[in-house]
């Protein structure tokens, strides 16, 4: 039994840079004190693989498409149709992170509701963590811009780690980290730059600081951490304009940040990490409802076909009447829907996964586990999972890698994207001290077996499994 269970969230930590600086023997407290006593799985994140909405695994055991929360930029069609001005769409980029968790269904749990004295640190979701357990609800905002301004993220995660040793004086049960400077000097940079490879060497410094102070307090073996992280990213070479893509097929689009500007608009183009995008478009009835496939080809017949003519799209994804989603690609169509727990998968010709035949039903497992060495682990699953979401997009765009989906407003420019179903945005570490079976897992799965660690009953609605 444990006492108490740490998860660190290494912001944008690439699995393969992750297991290159294991290999080479340059992260040696966290092969030391977590890998060689514990594990190192094989996981894949969420879609949108993005900062918040690829936290809320950790915090819920939910994918974002179940918290409704289906991106980092979403646009609610129905409120917007009525006229409702705050929460018809929503960016959390800036003060509106603090909707986030109001955001969220009522009925999902946040770790900070279902384990007492539970403590959240530079994280967003904090739901339930009331007052000093919240313990950066201010401050995260000061770091942030103190970060954005100096470029001295690196500063942020010592503060990180110092909050967390703090926390630990107050003997919480859990606690939920976010070191930030991994994925902004990425953006800043290129993911594979010595400035980001730095960092991950700092991290392993953070851990063996962090494994001193418990084993000084004699908590060592009561405590299971884990250092995960939200997403990988690849490096961006040359940037594609939606919007422009929009406006040239007369579809005006509304888009952050001229949010009042609504006028005349004919679709909303709302875009996370930067390699991926949900667009809305008006149809006949307005914006009340979704615009479907057939719709969206009778309004604009060429649009899907222009979309993959451009080397910057890799994946488009169009809600159809069946519930479910038509995939394109270059390489191939097909259906995907989620029935309960079982996805329907139907390949209209060649594949756009380019995988090789898949059964038509899947369970979640055999999603995962068929697909998983491929360029794009579970993404059947993973779109199918999105749509479930009232917010998410009427089509939803997946970059190319080397290419990101936004162009105008972007300060500072960046360097290195993510929000895409490639694997190198999907793929990430997890790692803990405690042993489990080495097979792939999804970021869901860590909320149940914390709870599952710390003796708490795991909800009925998640979607995640305990390791």
């Amino acid at each position: 039994m444990y006492n108490k269970s740490i998860i660190i969230l290494a912001d944008g930590t690439r699995a393969d840079i992750f297991d290159e600086l294991v290999a080479k023997g340059d992260l040696p407290n966290i092969s030391k004190y977590l890998i060689e006593p514990g594990s190192k799985l094989p996981a894949v994140t969420t879609f949108p693989s993005t900062t918040g909405p690829a936290h809320l695994p950790f915090l819920t055991g939910c994918f974002p498409g179940t918290c409704n929360v289906p991106g980092i930029r979403w646009m609610d069609k129905a409120k917007y149709d009525a006229g409702a001005f705050f929460n018809s769409y929503r960016s959390y980029v800036g003060f509106e992170s603090f909707c986030m968790a109001s955001d969220m269904w009522p009925h999902i749990k946040t770790a900070f509701e279902l384990i007492p004295n539970s403590y959240s640190i530079f994280n967003s979701i904090a739901r339930g963590a009331k007052g000093r357990r919240n313990f950066t609800k201010i401050s995260r905002i000061w770091y942030w811009y103190y970060g954005h301004l100096t470029d001295r993220w690196g500063f942020v995660d010592d503060m990180a780690l110092k909050k967390l040793l703090q926390v630990l004086e107050r003997d919480p049960a859990f606690v939920f980290t976010v070191f930030p400077a991994t994925d902004v000097y990425a953006h800043l940079s290129y993911p594979h730059h010595e400035r980001v490879i730095e960092q991950y060497r700092r991290m392993d410094g953070y851990v063996g600081k962090l494994v001193d102070t418990l084993v000084a307090r004699g908590e060592m073996d009561t405590t299971a951490i884990f250092l995960v992280s939200d997403h990988g990213l690849s490096k961006t070479d040359k940037h594609f304009c939606v919007n422009t893509f929009l406006e040239d097929h007369d579809l005006p689009p509304f888009f952050y940040p001229l949010i009042f500007k609504k006028k005349g608009k004919l679709s909303a183009n709302m875009v996370s990490g930067n390699a991926m995008t949900h667009l809305y478009f008006r149809n006949k009835d307005g914006w009340s409802r979704r615009t479907t496939v057939d719709e969206l080809k009778s309004i604009s017949p060429n649009i899907i076909d222009d979309l993959l003519e451009e080397a910057a799209v890799d994946i488009v994804s169009v809600r159809n009447g069946e519930g479910g989603a038509d995939v394109y690609s270059r390489r191939g169509h097909a259906r995907v829907r989620l029935d309960g727990s079982t996805l329907h998968y139907e390949v209209k010709g060649s594949d756009p996964f380019g995988y090789k035949k898949l059964q038509s039903d899947l369970s979640p497992e055999l999603s995962l586990n068929k697909t998983w060495e491929t360029e794009y682990p579970d993404a059947p699953f993973q779109i199918a999972h999105l749509l479930t979401s009232p917010r998410a997009g009427d089509l939803i765009i997946s970059a190319t890698p080397g290419f990101d989906l936004r162009v105008k407003y972007e300060h500072p420019e960046h360097f290195a994207s993510h929000g895409s179903l490639h694997t190198s945005h999907m793929r990430v570490p997890i790692v803990s001290n405690v042993k489990f079976e080495e097979r792939p897992v999804r970021t869901v799965d860590v909320f149940p077996t914390v709870l599952k660690l710390l003796g708490h009953d795991i909800p009925g609605h998640i979607d995640g499994e305990p390791l």
